[in-house]
């Protein structure tokens, strides 16, 4: 009897240091993106080329992302979540030392473009999603999984600030060598010494029944998936009015820059809290009833957003899409991992995050033809606050996850 405590604090503490672990290297990883984001224009002078010329690889960047999203999430329903983080912590360190050695652009681009999006996928929401189910089995995974995902979210609003500064005292490629020697001296022996801990204290993950395709078809065919993929097209969309549209519709409406600095810090923490009362909700078995929530929250803060004219509702969006910002995305990574059994889980959050990924795409685009056309971004907004009201109305379509697993 008195092996059970030490078996019971064993597994705490692996749980307790394979979080931490996860975290510090998902918040790592966000700076694949946000140094190429603040440190664009000083990278395309150095290269003596266009925007649009450096620009392929951000748009290369967020192709292969979508494409490597699926086959990610199935590497990690094959060989468990945590040797998933070691490979993509390997890959993004080799990247960033490419990157900031490279003398021509066309180095430069597929390097980042493409081995960057696989290597960044690799530390994102899908393993995260996958290993915060390996990791409790179901029992508190929503905390968890947010928990994770914040490392992102910290990342953003603390590494931003920091790649900011240095590129105001050194260079880029300084800045770009400095990150790929800390992976792989830091993060990468790290990673390894996750796995190691991982084999010992965590449960196996079960083989994966089906090969890529199939999961992807198994995925697309299951009714109750594509459930939530389909609502999670309104997620994306909306998240590409935030990553493009929303600094020039806030310009076209006259925001003062404090405004707007303001807004996005209250979008940010409240990222963070809403995120955590997500997961525990979620635990508590109301996983239907927060994804109906993240969704109202979102289309109440598109609706706010023509009103940018007077300022406070600058201020009043960014609280209402903080506090929906990954709220929608852990309900459904939760909902995926309590209706599909393990060996599924991996491919289908994958597909998910794909097609996320194609509507941040369309978004984008369309979105940026449609204020062409209309000399302003009203027409977006009205199409995302429609997208995100059907989003509702799908998801409490939706037989209840818990209710079905009773």
């Amino acid at each position: 009897m008195s092996t059970l405590p030490k078996v019971a604090t064993g597994i705490t503490a692996f749980a307790v240091f394979a979080t931490t672990v996860s975290f510090v290297i998902s918040m790592a990883g966000s700076s694949m993106k946000s140094t190429v984001q603040v440190l664009f224009l000083p990278i395309a002078d150095d290269f003596d080329v266009s925007r649009g010329t450096l620009a392929i690889g951000t748009t290369l960047f967020a192709v292969v992302t979508a494409l490597a999203s699926s086959a990610v999430g199935h590497l990690a329903d094959r060989i468990g979540a945590v040797p998933v983080l070691a490979i993509g912590a390997g890959i993004t360190g080799v990247v960033l030392v490419v990157c900031a050695v490279a003398t021509d652009i066309r180095v430069f681009v597929p390097t980042y473009g493409i081995l960057g999006a696989v290597g960044c996928t690799m530390l994102s929401f899908v393993p995260l999603g996958v290993l915060a189910d390996q990791l409790f089995q179901g029992r508190n995974a929503g905390l968890l999984y947010a928990v994770l995902t914040n490392g992102a979210a910290v990342g953003f609003m603390v590494l931003v600030p920091l790649w900011t500064f240095l590129g105001a005292v050194t260079s880029w490629r300084q800045i770009l060598l400095g990150i790929g020697v800390v992976f792989l001296v830091v993060m990468l022996p790290l990673s390894l010494l996750l796995v190691r801990y991982s084999n010992r204290n965590s449960t196996p993950p079960a083989p994966a029944e089906h090969g890529f395709w199939a999961g992807i078809r198994m995925a697309f065919a299951d009714k109750r998936v594509r459930g939530l993929i389909v609502p999670f097209f309104a997620c994306g969309t909306t998240m590409a009015f935030i990553d493009v549209h929303l600094f020039p519709h806030m310009h076209d409406h006259g925001v003062a820059p404090v405004t707007s600095s303001v807004a996005f810090v209250l979008l940010g923490g409240l990222e963070i809290a809403g995120s955590l009362v997500a997961g525990r909700l979620c635990d508590k078995g109301l996983i239907r009833s927060t994804l109906i929530g993240g969704y109202a929250l979102r289309a109440l803060a598109m609706a706010v957003a023509p009103f940018f004219a007077a300022e406070f509702t600058v201020l009043v969006f960014g609280a209402l899409f903080g506090a929906s910002y990954l709220v929608t995305v852990v309900a459904t990574t939760m909902w995926i991992a309590k209706i599909l059994p393990r060996g599924r889980k991996g491919t289908a959050i994958g597909v998910l995050w794909a097609l996320h990924m194609v509507a941040v795409a369309v978004g984008s685009q369309l979105g940026a033809v449609l204020a062409d056309a209309a000399h302003g971004y009203l027409p977006v907004i009205l199409i995302s606050v429609a997208l995100t009201l059907g989003a509702v109305v799908l998801v409490a379509l939706q037989p209840d996850p818990d209710a079905a697993t009773a």
